[in-house]
């Protein structure tokens, strides 16, 4: 509810643990500017309050599409204006966001990285919880592999146990993503192996056409020059279906729980019981 993006900020592509949200709305009509040049923008009384109380650090962003101008605003007890009717935050047209936003933004968030880094597991605490009850939850993952480089589609989907239908959990995409080790940049509480019913019949056809034995005469395959044995021994862990011919590269996962996400959650039943933590440092 009111917050499109959770934004890791990254330094030479590698992540920071920084996190940020961020809310976006896009058109021309947003960057009516007022006397002194600003932009005024006015929101609900239930998406500030949710916003003020929030976990992360919000940032609003206005996109004009007409001239491809994109500002942004925190959204903080000292940015926003109480009005009559609401309430209001001012954006100067000039605070544009570039490169030259980064230092503002990172600044942000006040918690140290390693409390910063809690707040991802908070923020998938319901889906961790669901993995912990056995219900099957799957990663999709549709990665551009020749166009531009490292764009990612996600889904988060559960399994239902009755029909083994997929119902889509949340969904969003990535950039400079590479799915063997973002993913656990994203999930850090979260072991994957392969679905590997999905992946049967794609790994049999590539086993097959790499390694089978033609028989031309009898039209089918004689035998293959590795065992099936060998040749599954030699697969990465996280792998890919080569789809759309070769132009994409389609990734199903299963979650599961490490030993970081099973502390995460100890942690918050022993805090849920009345019990408190002392943290040295």
């Amino acid at each position: 509810m009111g917050v499109d993006m959770e934004v890791e900020i990254c330094v030479n592509h590698n992540p920071t643990g920084q996190l940020i949200g961020v809310q976006i709305k896009t058109g021309a009509s947003y960057f009516k500017t007022d006397r002194f040049g600003d932009v005024i923008y006015r929101g609900s009384q239930t998406h500030l309050d949710y916003w003020l109380n929030h976990s992360l650090p919000i940032i609003i962003v206005l996109h004009n599409p007409d001239d491809n101008n994109t500002i942004w605003q925190k959204i903080t007890s000292e940015t926003i204006t109480t009005t009559p009717k609401g309430w209001k935050v001012e954006i100067p047209i000039k605070q544009t966001l570039n490169h030259n936003a980064i230092s503002k933004i990172k600044g942000m968030n006040k918690l140290p990285i390693y409390f910063q880094r809690l707040q991802r597991l908070g923020i998938h605490r319901k889906l961790i919880e669901r993995v912990v009850k056995g219900q099957q939850i799957v990663l999709e993952i549709e990665q551009r592999a020749n166009k531009t480089a490292g764009h990612a589609h996600i889904k988060i989907i559960k399994v239902s146990e009755k029909n083994y239908e997929d119902k889509l959990l949340s969904e969003g995409g990535y950039v400079h993503f590479s799915p063997e080790q973002d993913v656990y940049s994203i999930f850090p509480w979260a072991e994957f192996e392969i679905d590997e019913e999905y992946y049967d019949d794609y790994d049999t056809e590539e086993f097959y056409n790499n390694y089978g034995v033609w028989d031309p005469e009898e039209k089918t395959y004689a035998g293959t020059t590795i065992s099936w044995q060998e040749y599954v021994s030699g697969l990465p862990r996280i792998r890919y279906i080569d789809t759309g011919g070769g132009e994409i590269h389609f990734y199903r996962l299963i979650f599961s729980l490490n030993d970081l996400g099973r502390a995460f959650l100890r942690m918050n039943t022993y805090l849920e019981n009345g019990n408190q933590l002392k943290l040295l440092i």
